[in-house]
């Protein structure tokens, strides 16, 4: 009776572990088609730097690029707030600083879409990143994005998932090719077509004759 006591506590105790594990809605094979797996998306929340993002520059890792992040309320796409990155100084190599979300999944085999409003002083390219965030440093999607200026204009991607990854890379855009300042806001991530985006506030047009106005420019992996 004692031993079978023991084995039920120490059942119960790997359940309440388990559990807790699993945790928040992000966690793990647990989201939805559609449901947002980045926090924070459209920089409402946090004080002075916005909850969840994070700015690697040359400040971090001696390679000479200078770049600021503040919250701006002047002229927002989306809520109350938008992200301003400030260029101090360009390294001409995108991967020389970051703007981008950690801890971050995809399930192999699935279609993904990252979506987002900018704009920019003038035009200038940033880079899309997702990559594994250490080393080998594994690039699983990346491509040029031309901001083409201070007008907002939205971009998206959809790519197919080569890979099972949990809470181990970074989603974001790497910038230190230009010193130009820009902005983005409504900055999501997600499971599906851009259509099956649950967060969407108007329906996204799916008629070859709706289409973004403006996508991404040529795809293409590079380490950054």
């Amino acid at each position: 009776m004692t031993k079978s006591i023991a084995i039920s506590v120490c059942l119960f105790t790997l359940l309440i572990a388990l559990s807790t594990f699993a945790g928040t809605p992000q966690d793990w094979g647990k989201w939805k088609e559609g449901e947002l797996l980045l926090e924070n998306h459209s920089f409402e929340e946090g004080l002075a730097a916005p909850t969840a993002w994070g700015l690697e520059d040359g400040a971090c890792c001696d390679r000479g690029g200078l770049y600021t992040m503040e919250i701006d309320k002047s002229n927002p796409q989306h809520g109350k707030r938008s992200l301003k990155i400030v260029g101090h100084k360009a390294t001409g190599t995108a991967w020389h600083a970051k703007i981008r979300q950690l801890d971050t999944s995809m399930k192999s085999g699935e279609k993904y879409t990252v979506i987002f409003w900018a704009r920019s002083e003038k035009p200038r390219l940033v880079t899309l990143g997702i990559q594994m965030q250490h080393d080998p440093w594994t690039v699983y999607q990346g491509g040029e994005i031309n901001l083409l200026g201070p007008e907002w204009m939205e971009y998206h991607i959809t790519f197919q998932s080569n890979a099972d990854v949990e809470r181990d890379m970074w989603v974001g855009l790497s910038i230190a090719q230009s010193d130009v300042d820009f902005w983005i806001d409504n900055f999501r991530y997600f499971e599906g077509e851009p259509e099956d985006d649950l967060n969407r506030e108007t329906p996204f047009a799916v008629t070859a004759s709706q289409k973004l106005a403006t996508q991404w420019s040529e795809i293409k992996a590079e380490r950054f």
